[in-house]
């Protein structure tokens, strides 16, 4: 789990990177953007599963739950999605993801704290000050409550799609040879009328 918990550190450095001393939405705000939704959703769902591994005693499937919304979708899809909107020209869009990678972010650690105590408190010990929170250790903060992070059907299915788009994409590339590094203009042809409304909505 090393690299697990250098994925996490590196995490906390671009959460800071994107909010310290930049606009922040009020606490409780709720974005619109459906990658903010999505990401609210899965970690809802995230907690709902490691709840049930404690409470059967399969701290395996616990930690399990927590590893894989971490790397998989907080990490690997969450921070690069939500670029375009951090880097915006859209402040009042802006304020309110970095509050939301906030959110999210705190109250990933806090679940992650009965099973990575030093990492979390070390990572929370920054975090907490940036979102707002009061408390002077980890240990001494409530379990959160997964019913903050509600569940959001419409955006699961379009982040899903987005996420099809994207690898397929990389599919395409690894295919053909084509470096990462060069843009490419993507050509969309005999796309049903539903997918030519989700590229319009997600073309950012």
């Amino acid at each position: 789990y090393r690299n697990f918990c250098n994925k996490l550190w590196n995490a906390a450095r671009f959460v800071l990177l994107m909010t310290e001393d930049k606009a922040l939405a009020p606490v409780g705000s709720r974005s619109d953007n459906v990658v903010d939704r999505w990401i609210v959703s899965r970690l809802g769902a995230a907690l709902r599963a490691t709840e049930r591994g404690f409470a059967d005693y399969r701290f395996d499937q616990a930690a399990t739950a927590l590893y894989e919304f971490t790397w998989h979708e907080f990490c690997d899809w969450y921070l690069e999605l939500s670029k375009p909107v951090l880097q915006g020209e859209a402040a009042a869009a802006a304020a309110t993801t970095r509050r939301t990678l906030l959110d999210v972010f705190e109250a990933l650690l806090r679940a992650m704290h009965p099973v990575m105590p030093f990492i979390s408190e070390e990572i929370w010990r920054r975090i907490a000050p940036v979102a707002g929170v009061a408390g002077e250790s980890i240990m001494l903060t409530p379990w959160p409550d997964q019913a903050v992070f509600v569940a959001d059907p419409v955006a699961l299915a379009d982040v899903e799609w987005i996420k099809g788009v994207i690898l397929g994409l990389r599919q395409i590339r690894g295919e053909m040879d084509i470096s990462p590094a060069r843009r490419l203009a993507p050509l969309v042809r005999d796309a049903l009328a539903t997918d030519r409304e989700q590229f319009a909505r997600h073309a950012a």
